[in-house]
């Protein structure tokens, strides 16, 4: 009853059709699941600690260091990781129009020993990673407790900050280091 070329060509056309079909099957798969990575973003501000009452400076610090791996060996310095004594006067006069005579002592403490310690780690977890810091070029010992900064004056009124990672972190997550910046005012005398 059926035409054998009719039958063959609606074979064909139906062959055609099933093997484009297949084609388009994966295409119509289901979407590969997404992966993601997360990014912290900082924001610091000036940090400005001022002195005791009745003074009329300030202590400019860093308010962060931020290294990745890449930094290994390579120091970070600039305006951003100098120490600056500033003029607090409610008239902005500098520090050499305020002050005859002002001599500060500046000491820093690692937190850590210069290394870090694993962000949110138990406490006793040990401490992995090294960095130096030079303030002034001189290289700040790396032992525990205060260590001994240049002195600020009215007239020499910043030290040059800079911090080099000495070793590479291996293993992924954040971590911390917390430096605590101690100013004493040893002479003052107003103009």
């Amino acid at each position: 009853m059926f035409n054998n070329k009719l039958t063959k060509k609606v074979l064909s056309i139906t062959s055609a059709i099933a093997i484009m079909g297949a084609m388009a099957i994966p295409s119509l798969a289901a979407a590969a699941k997404p992966v993601t990575g997360q990014t912290n973003v900082f924001y610091t501000s000036e940090n400005i600690i001022p002195g005791p009452e009745g003074s009329k400076w300030g202590v400019k610090i860093p308010t962060g260091v931020s290294f990745t791996n890449g930094d290994v060996g390579k120091g970070k310095t600039g305006p951003q990781y100098n120490i600056e004594l500033v003029s607090l006067d409610a008239d902005r006069k500098g520090l050499d129009k305020v002050y005859a005579e002002l001599k500060i002592t500046a000491e820093v403490e690692s937190a850590n020993g210069f290394k870090f310690a694993k962000q949110n780690a138990n406490p006793s977890d040990p401490k992995v990673g090294s960095y130096s810091y030079k303030a002034d070029n001189n290289l700040v010992k790396k032992a525990a407790g205060k260590q001994t900064l240049p002195e600020l004056t009215q007239t020499k009124t910043s030290i040059t900050g800079e911090f080099t990672l000495d070793s590479a972190l291996t293993e992924k997550g954040q971590y911390t280091d917390v430096l605590t910046y101690t100013f004493t005012q040893t002479a003052a005398r107003f103009n």
